[in-house]
Parts: structure tokens; sequence; C-alpha cells
């Protein structure tokens, strides 16, 4: 009964007939349906996308002069939520068709379309694994392998001039990528280091005026002219706060072994440039996303590993989290969360207190003694009262 109400659910949805109250219903019904994956699976329902495409398309590039844009801003947002749930049950091998029809259709001399056919791509390009029993098909138009395709992201996300916008979308279409496929996917030490440059591009830190300015304008460009098209939070795309999210479960999901040139490496690289940030003597616009990043962090690391100790996890034993990375990654967490715990802002305190609450279930041994120093040194001095008010 479910899979047969979530069919016609789906068709009713792609008709191009409601009215949108009757349209709102049923995409808020479906989508609900849908978000229970321990009831549906991919072997039990498949959608076609393009139907879903259409009607996005005829919302944002109409073909006609459109009455009540505002009613159409909420029929959009409610197709794209849809959209989010669905795309697990999007063929495998549509990731190629997705590709045959968007990439034709960007134009670099119209920063806007290329921002909207971004989107597309992050929103129809499906990111789950095959269902258990399906092998993946690497060759042939009917490809079901990610890794044909991911090299055509990087070089489309290296076109873009480093803008921010672009970033942010691109970046979660890969961390999304990289989550569901569970440790199966592999990126090329370039890709890693492509992906932490554009992370720290995100956190808009003062480390280079003039290398930095010409990009930073385009992407207030892009935000101001793309306004027509851009998804609101609601919708699940990655804004500011999902950017540091979206950093955050990157880092933590490829990271698996420690290897030349890997993830953790490159993690301690990027500690080393960004820890004079959080010093509380060096607050500015960049200390609450700071901040955001590394509670996303601990957060992560700690689904993970919990996910990874679980009796049914599907991850493979050789992608697992190791203690050693673990406890590495925890010491490099715990070094900026201490700097951060001293913080001149309430809320990165706050997110300071978080993050080693995280930190204190996965290692404790690591947490506690150095914690407990630092904190009875702050209470002792009469001097730096901002510390011990910090520290109670």
């Amino acid at each position: 009964m479910r899979i047969k109400l979530c069919c016609i659910l789906y068709e009713l949805t792609t008709t191009h007939t409601l009215d949108l109250t009757a349209f709102s219903m049923c995409c808020a019904m479906l989508a609900r349906m849908l978000r229970r994956e321990d009831r549906l699976t991919a072997q039990d329902i498949t959608f076609d996308w393009r139907k879903l495409y259409d009607l996005v398309r005829n919302i944002v590039v109409p073909k006609i002069w459109q009455d009540n844009p505002i009613q159409q801003r909420s029929k959009l947002k409610n197709i794209v939520d849809l959209i989010c749930e669905a795309n697990r049950f999007f063929p495998q091998s549509a990731a190629m068709e997705v590709f045959e029809e968007l990439l034709p259709q960007i134009q670099f001399n119209s920063m806007d379309r290329q921002i909207l056919t971004v989107q597309l791509l992050t929103l129809f390009v499906p990111t789950a694994r095959p269902p258990k029993g399906v092998e993946l098909v690497t060759s042939g138009p009917q490809s079901t392998d990610p890794q044909r395709w991911l090299p055509t992201i990087f070089s489309l996300w290296s076109f873009n001039l480093r803008t921010s916008v672009f970033d942010a979308y691109l970046m979660n279409l890969v961390t999304t990528l990289v989550l569901e496929q569970r440790g199966q996917l592999k990126l090329t030490n370039e890709q890693l280091r492509f992906v932490f440059a554009s992370g720290l591009h995100f956190f808009n830190l003062p480390v280079s005026r003039g290398a930095a300015t010409l990009p930073r304008n385009i992407s207030m460009q892009l935000r101001d002219s793309s306004g027509v098209y851009r998804m609101q939070a609601g919708a699940g795309l990655p804004l500011k706060e999902e950017r540091a999210h979206s950093f955050a479960r990157f880092i933590v999901y490829t990271m698996h072994d420690e290897s030349s040139g890997g993830t953790l490496e490159l993690f301690e690289q990027l500690v080393q440039m960004i820890e004079s940030f959080y010093h509380p003597s060096n607050n500015g616009a960049w200390s609450g996303l700071l901040a955001r990043f590394l509670r996303h962090l601990a957060k992560e690391l700690l689904q993970r590993s919990r996910a990874e100790a679980a009796e049914d996890c599907e991850v493979p034993v050789d992608a697992r989290l190791s203690r050693s990375v673990r406890r590495r990654l925890v010491v490099l967490v715990r070094t900026l969360a201490m700097l951060l715990l001293f913080s001149k802002g309430e809320d990165s305190v706050s997110m300071s207190h978080s993050t080693l609450k995280h930190l204190a279930e996965l290692e404790p041994d690591l947490i506690f003694r150095p914690l407990l120093d630092t904190l009875y040194t702050a209470i002792d001095s009469v001097t730096e009262t901002h510390r011990m008010i910090s520290a109670m």
C-alpha cells in the first residue's frame, strides 16, 4: 500500500494541473513518506527524475510570463523539499542523463545561468549507493559509477574563479556523495587539496587582501543577481551555516588512514593556518563561522564513530576510522576548542563547550586532564577575569 500510494502521489505531483493547496499537500505527504529510510528503499520504488526536473524548470525558466510570482516561489520550495527526499529513488544511471541535460546549458558569459545549472546538478544527480546485490556499471551511457563523472564536477568547479556561491553548492554535492558512498568513493590527493582550498575560502579570513578581491567581488555580484533562482535555507541548499557543516562532514568522512597527502595531513596543515584566528584576542567577522565549523567537526566525528561501532554497519572494515587516526583528529580539534573556550563572544564559548563535550565522549583521557588544568589556571588568575568567568 505504501509503495502504491507513493506512486499515486508522485503522478499527481507531476501532472501540472493541481492548484497550489492540493499540490502542497501532495508534496508534503510524499516527502514525509519517502523520508522513512527504514520503510522504503531504492529496491522498492524508482522515480523518473525528469518529471520533477520539468516542474522546476518551468518555474525558474518559464516560457511565458507567470502570474503571482509569490505563489510560484512557494510551489518551488515544495518541489525542492520533495526532490531532496526523492533523490535516493532516482535510478543510478540517471546521473549520466542529468549531466547530458544540464552541462550543455552552462553559459560562462551568464553567471545567473551557471548558478541555476549548478543548483539543478546538486538536486538531481543521484548520490546514493546502488541497492544490495546490484553491481556498478563502470562504462557506457548507463554507467552507475560515481568515479566516472566526479572529475566533471571538479572541472566545472575549477572554472568558476573560486567564488563562494559555487564553492557552497559543489561542496555540498561532493560531501553528500562521499557520505552516501560510505567509504567506497576514493578521491585523489589533488581533489582533496582542491576541496580544502575551497573550504579555507569559506571562512573569509583576512590573509591576503589583494589576491582575494576579484573572486569576492564577483561572489557578491552573483549573490545579488541570482536572487530569482536561489533557494532559501528551508529548501535544504547550502547557505552560510551549511558551508561550515558541509566542509566539516567532508573532512570527517574522507578520513580513512594516515597516508601522505591524505585528509588527516591536509587537516593538520589547515589547523596550523587558522589556529591564530581562534585566539580570543583575534576576534572578528569570521569567529562565528569558525566556531560552528569546529562544533560540526566534533559532532560528525562522534556520529561516524557511533555508526561504525554498530553491529549492522555497512562500511567496509578497511574504510572505517581507526583509533589512532581518531585520536590524532581529537587532539587537533581540542587545540582549537581550548582557544575558543575563552573567546569574547558568548556564542563561540557555548560552541566550544559543545565541541569539548562531543570530544570527551570519544576520547575522555585526551580531554579531561588538559581541560581541568586549563580551567584551574583560569580560575586562579586575578588579572584575566574573562578567563575566570568562562571557566566558571
